[in-house]
């Protein structure tokens, strides 16, 4: 059975969408190294996801075996856990994640990295308003901007380090609302806007990007079991 053959792979933690952590088994370490060798026996196909289906809900309506949820990610290009398709709860908890703060637009890149000076991720900023203060997560010179966490700030207000290098705010938003990048009709991309463009938003991306996720490869439940049994007899005698 996989579940005897894969007892002595060393384990990992994992956090469920609920916060709770558990430990599972790191079979990727070895499977990508002889994943060739059992590709010639796979006939695949193709399973589309419904909104919050984890792994082990799909073997077990697959196969019949929700310990064999495993071969998604042999099969798959997927790197760990992370990688499957997230339901709304769960994006909606990693963009909060991954993109905290807020946005703060200037006019020109000049404003955010000259040579009379810049601004610095780590430092602390303060307002010419209420001595209201933040601290810089990022800097992207490309887009105009940085990214703070600490106080709101609003449009009009002017920012400043302790190097003294200060901008005007042109605009704020949500760091997930703020721009990836812009296309025209033909899906061209560029970092700047004008007319015939569109402004594409990083949740848009990342949003299109966790699509892309749902339909997964499989292996054909009729061939499933000549598959884990040729795999784990290759995986022994590595």
């Amino acid at each position: 059975m996989a579940n005897q053959f894969f007892k002595n792979f060393p384990e990992i933690q994992y956090t469920l969408n609920t916060g709770k952590i558990i430990t599972i088994k790191d079979f990727f370490r070895k499977s990508s190294v002889e994943q060739d060798a059992v590709n010639d026996l796979v006939e695949y196909s193709y399973y589309e996801l419904l909104d919050g289906e984890r792994p082990d809900v799909v073997a077990s309506k697959l196969y019949g075996d929700g310990d064999l949820h495993w071969t998604f990610f042999l099969v798959n290009d997927f790197t760990n856990y992370y990688d499957w398709f997230m339901d709304n709860a769960t994006f909606e908890a990693y963009l909060d994640e991954k993109y905290q703060g807020q946005v703060l637009n200037a006019t020109v890149s000049s404003d955010i990295v000259s040579a009379s000076g810049k601004f610095l991720i780590g430092e602390i900023v303060t307002s010419n308003l209420d001595s209201k203060t933040a601290t810089v997560l990022k800097v992207e010179p490309t887009h105009n901007r940085i990214v703070t966490l600490g106080d709101t700030f609003g449009n009009g207000e002017t920012i400043s380090n302790a190097g003294g290098k200060s901008f005007r705010i042109d605009s704020v938003s949500e760091y997930r609302d703020a721009v990836h990048h812009f296309e025209n009709a033909d899906k061209v991309k560029r970092n700047f806007g004008g007319s015939g463009w569109t402004e594409i938003p990083l949740y848009r991306v990342e949003m299109d990007e966790n699509e892309k996720k749902r339909k997964i490869k499989i292996i054909k439940p009729s061939k499933i079991k000549r598959v884990v049994s040729e795999f784990e007899s290759v995986m022994s005698n590595g």
